[in-house]
């Protein structure tokens, strides 16, 4: 794993960080652990500081999962084993929560979003989802109070900057939405342009 050169040796660097979402997420679709344990473990992550913390929540057993699940704990991939893994079903009911809080910004603006964050368990996918979605929102709104003052300065009729505006924040909210629906961290990429998070998204 690597670290930035003037962190301490063993900090956590945001491609450790990434690189063991990636494992998780990896390991959730193969069907390897349920949402509980992947919750779980996600959280783990997100808040480890130290290399032997962000180890531990990718590797390290985890007592209350699995048991009588009909899952299996999470190996390392460098484990050897004959047990045959079970099938997930491909869209749970964290990832199904977490499309809604992008989706439901169609219909009641920052107010969707806002609802599931406030009602999602501390640490889980879906309310990480719901912080980026409501952050999106709140920057999308801000970035179309400015197309729609565009439409004072142009003349003629219409406001062509607005429109092309609604369209990119219709595709994005979109691609967000399903993103979240298959547990991916998809970034968007004006919020990468724009990171502001009023609510927070976890550490990165």
């Amino acid at each position: 794993m690597t670290q930035d050169f003037f962190a301490p040796v063993d900090s956590v660097s945001k491609q450790d960080r990434d690189g063991a979402e990636r494992r998780l997420r990896e390991a959730y679709g193969l069907g390897r652990m349920d949402v509980a344990e992947f919750e779980a473990r996600m959280s783990r992550v997100i808040t480890a500081e130290r290399l032997e913390e962000l180890a531990a929540a990718v590797d390290g057993p985890l007592p209350f999962a699995a048991a009588g699940s009909g899952y299996r704990a999470y190996e390392p991939s460098g484990a050897v084993s004959g047990e045959v893994l079970p099938v997930r079903p491909s869209a749970d009911r964290s990832n199904v929560t977490a499309a809604v809080a992008h989706l439901s910004a169609f219909l009641f603006w920052l107010f969707g979003p806002l609802v599931v964050w406030a009602i999602s368990p501390a640490g889980s996918y879906a309310k990480r989802e719901a912080a980026k979605a409501f952050n999106w929102q709140l920057v999308a709104s801000a970035v179309g109070l400015a197309t729609s003052a565009v439409g004072w300065i142009l003349s003629g009729d219409g406001n062509p900057v607005a429109r092309i505006w609604m369209i990119v924040w219709v595709i994005l909210t979109i691609l967000g939405a399903v993103g979240a629906a298959r547990g991916k961290d998809w970034r968007n990429p004006v919020r990468a342009l724009v990171p502001w998070e009023v609510l927070s998204e976890g550490k990165r």
